[in-house]
C-alpha cells in the first residue's frame, strides 16, 4: 500500500483544525486516485427531455433496498444531460455489458451522438427511452436529491424491471472501460 495519507476529522485536520487549501487539494487528490483505481459497473441512465431523449454514462449505480425498489446514482449538476433527467417525469437505468462497451463510451462523450437508430433504443409510451439489449433496464422516477458539492445524488424508485441477457460485464476503472469475462468460457 502507498504510504500517502491525508486522514483527519471531518472539515478538520487530526488537531481538529480547519485544512488549509493545500492539504484539501491533496485530500481531494488522493480521494480521486482512490476511486480511479475502484472498479464500477457500467449503466447509461436516460429519460425524456423537453428537447428529445437525454442519456450518460455512470458508474455510481447503487441498489438501496428491495421494499420499495429503490436504487441511487450520482450526477454532475453542471450537465445538461443531469438537468434533463432530475426534470424527467421517468426515467430508465440500463445495465449494460462488454457487448455495450462502445455505446457506454458514446454516453460519457457529451459529444458523441446519441439516440441513433443503430443503437437500439425502445421509447415507453410516455417517451422514456429503454435500451432494448441491455443486461437489464430499471424503469422508474426520482424520490429525493442531495446536492453535494458539483454533484447532485439521486434516488429513485424502480416500478418496472425488464431482465435481458447478462454477457460479460463492463467496468469502469482507472479511466478505462474494462471487460470482465464470466467464468468458464474461452
Amino acid at each position: 500500500m502507498t504510504a500517502s495519507t491525508t486522514q483527519g476529522t471531518p472539515g478538520g485536520d487530526t488537531d481538529g483544525h480547519v485544512p488549509s487549501e493545500q492539504r484539501q487539494e491533496a485530500l481531494s487528490a488522493d480521494f480521486r486516485a482512490a476511486f480511479r483505481h475502484h472498479p464500477g459497473g457500467i449503466a447509461i441512465i436516460a429519460a425524456a427531455g423537453e428537447s428529445g431523449p437525454v442519456g450518460m454514462t455512470a458508474s455510481s449505480v447503487a441498489s438501496v433496498s428491495v421494499t420499495p425498489t429503490t436504487l441511487l446514482f450520482s450526477l454532475m449538476r453542471s450537465s445538461r444531460s443531469a438537468v434533463a433527467v432530475l426534470a424527467a417525469d421517468a426515467l430508465s437505468v440500463n445495465l449494460v455489458n462488454a457487448a455495450h462497451a462502445d455505446l457506454a463510451r458514446a454516453y460519457a462523450d457529451s459529444r458523441a451522438e446519441r439516440f441513433t437508430p443503430d443503437q437500439g433504443w425502445e421509447y415507453l409510451e410516455d417517451g422514456t427511452p429503454v435500451l432494448g439489449d441491455a443486461s437489464a433496464s430499471l424503469i422508474g422516477h426520482v424520490t429525493h436529491t442531495v446536492e453535494l458539492g458539483e454533484a447532485v445524488v439521486v434516488v429513485a424508485e424502480i416500478t418496472d424491471v425488464r431482465r435481458g441477457e447478462p454477457g460479460d460485464g463492463l467496468v469502469y476503472r482507472n479511466r478505462a472501460f474494462h471487460v470482465l469475462e464470466e467464468p468458464g468460457q474461452d
